[in-house]
């Protein structure tokens, strides 16, 4: 599964309910590094317990 480049929703640590996008697999790992839209830190996180997918499924991104 390649989910690099894709937005994410981040769903613990400090940056909990923040968005940012999913920078690829961290290698020799089972950690993703995840950059939040709100920092430049890099943070090392597993895929769906520390953040998920964000998909947007209207035409009006806003709304989601």
């Amino acid at each position: 599964m390649t989910i690099d480049g894709h937005r994410i929703l981040i769903l613990s640590g400090d940056h909990a309910g923040e968005e940012g996008i999913c920078l690829g697999r961290i290698a020799g790992t089972n950690r993703w590094a995840v950059s939040p839209d709100s920092s430049t830190a890099i943070l090392k996180l597993h895929f769906e317990s520390d953040f998920a997918l964000l998909l947007d499924l209207s035409a009006v991104p806003d709304r989601n």
